[in-house]
C-alpha cells in the first residue's frame, strides 16, 4: 500500500512538474506562492498609498541595487505619508535572488505575511508603489 501511494505521487509530481514547465509563466500566477510581480501588485492594491513599506537590506538586496531604492523611498514616502523600515530579509531569504525585495504594508491590513514585491530598483518602481508621480528632478 504504502509502496503504491510512493508511486502515485511520483507519477503525480512528474506530471505537475512537466505540465509548469510547458505552461507560459504568467498563466501560472497560483503557483508563484508569496512572490508579487509589481503588475499583479498594483491591480490588488487600493489606489491609496500603502501605510508602510519594509525595503530589504540584506546582502544581496543591497548589493542588487536595494541601497538605492531605499534612497528613492526615503525621499518620496514623507510626501505620500507613507512609513519606511528596514529589515535584514523581508522574504527569510526564499526570494533573495529575485531582490532587491520590498514588503508592502496597505492601510488596515493586519500581518504577520504581507505582499513582497520583487526587483524594486528604480524611481519608478518606487513611485509606482507610494503611488506618487515620479519626480522631475530624480536621477536613478
Amino acid at each position: 500500500m504504502q509502496r503504491n501511494l510512493l508511486l502515485v505521487l511520483a507519477v503525480l509530481a512528474c506530471a505537475l512538474s512537466n505540465a509548469v514547465a510547458f505552461t507560459p509563466a504568467e498563466s501560472l500566477p497560483a503557483l508563484r506562492s508569496f512572490r508579487f510581480s509589481k503588475e499583479y501588485l498594483s491591480l490588488r492594491m487600493s489606489e491609496e498609498s500603502p501605510e508602510k513599506v519594509v525595503v530589504c537590506t540584506g546582502p544581496t538586496c543591497s548589493t542588487k541595487g536595494g541601497k538605492q531604492a531605499l534612497k528613492f523611498f526615503k525621499e518620496m514616502a514623507p510626501a505620500a505619508g507613507v512609513e519606511v523600515d528596514t529589515m535584514k530579509c523581508v522574504s527569510e531569504c526564499a526570494e533573495c535572488g529575485l531582490g532587491p525585495n520590498v514588503e508592502v504594508h496597505a492601510k488596515g491590513a493586519e500581518g504577520p505575511f504581507y505582499p513582497i514585491i520583487n526587483d524594486v530598483k528604480t524611481v519608478e518602481d518606487v513611485a509606482s508603489i507610494l503611488k506618487v508621480s515620479v519626480p522631475a528632478d530624480s536621477k536613478q
